[in-house]
């Protein structure tokens, strides 16, 4: 999931590794795993933007999906480009006729990815999508607020997918993404709202969910929520279990408190001493001067 291209990737003794299911100028899917028929479910996980279209070493979070025995396709795009192209649907179709109609599928990305495994979940006949902090667009007509990715939109040939037709009632749409991040939350507003549609609010972990979680010790409800044993509502319970001891959390909550002079902002003074948050405690002790 956060591993770097380089990282070590041990595969389960017997399971197929790298099987490119697809190829294309533009995409390559790889499957590693146990032989078909041999596994009820696989994660078909969409990469950042700036993931390598090469690598050595795998895809987009193999190494984790390996550890944790979780069967699943890397999907590798040449183009920094939120695939914005045809043959995207193409590949899609390639990875569920590869499947066949039985294993329950999940696309599951972060940041581009997470556009990705919402736009590819119908053509993958998925059953659930799950999108940690994803754009709706980077096109700055549509998306005025979004300044992140202008070298990316200048590569580009425009934008010519419209997510309201790629996204219907029959599966789930899990979004993770913090509120209190600005282009995030704007972006997560803009999203359509199937009948399926979850939200799963991550107060101060910013564009970066994912370490958030790792930090927390949180990782394997992230995990549960791919594989299908749990829901939405578990991780987000999860998620406010532990973030009273998590950095990220404190000092976004904390610093929106003590510059807003709300009194609650003394309780997270407090938290960061019990924690041992020395940062945060430097940063926000001339309040109380």
């Amino acid at each position: 999931m956060t591993e770097k291209a380089t990282a070590a990737i041990e595969i389960p003794r017997g399971w197929i590794a790298r099987q490119v299911i697809h190829e294309s100028t533009r995409l390559r899917l790889e499957y590693t795993g146990p032989v078909l028929g041999a596994t009820p479910y696989a994660i078909v996980a969409f990469a950042p933007v700036d993931f390598p279209f090469h690598s050595n070493q795998g895809g987009w979070g193999t190494a984790s999906f390996s550890k944790r025995l979780m069967p699943h396709v890397c999907v590798f795009h040449r183009d920094q480009d939120w695939h914005q192209h045809d043959e995207f649907f193409a590949a899609m179709q390639s990875c569920r006729k590869f499947f066949g109609p039985l294993p329950r599928l999940t696309s599951y990305g972060f940041s581009m990815g997470g556009y990705g495994a919402i736009l590819g979940a119908q053509g993958l006949n998925a059953a659930r999508a799950v999108a940690i902090s994803p754009q709706s667009s980077i096109d700055p007509a549509a998306v005025r607020f979004e300044r992140r990715y202008h070298a990316q939109w200048a590569a580009m040939n425009g934008w010519v997918h419209d997510l309201d037709i790629h996204v219907d009632d029959l599966r789930e749409y899990v979004v993770l993404y913090d509120p209190l991040h600005k282009q995030d939350s704007q972006h997560e507003i803009r999203l359509p709202k199937p009948a399926g549609y979850r939200r799963v609010l991550l107060h101060g972990a910013g564009h970066a969910g994912i370490q958030s979680l790792v930090e927390m010790g949180q990782a394997e409800a992230l995990f549960a929520l791919l594989r299908g044993d749990s829901t939405p509502a578990q991780l987000r319970q999860a998620y406010r279990k532990k973030r009273g001891g998590a950095f990220r959390y404190q000092r976004k909550l904390g610093t929106i408190l003590h510059d807003r002079r709300k009194p609650a902002a003394r309780m997270f003074f407090d938290m960061a001493h019990h924690n041992g948050f020395h940062r945060l405690i430097k940063k926000w002790t001339p309040y109380y001067k």
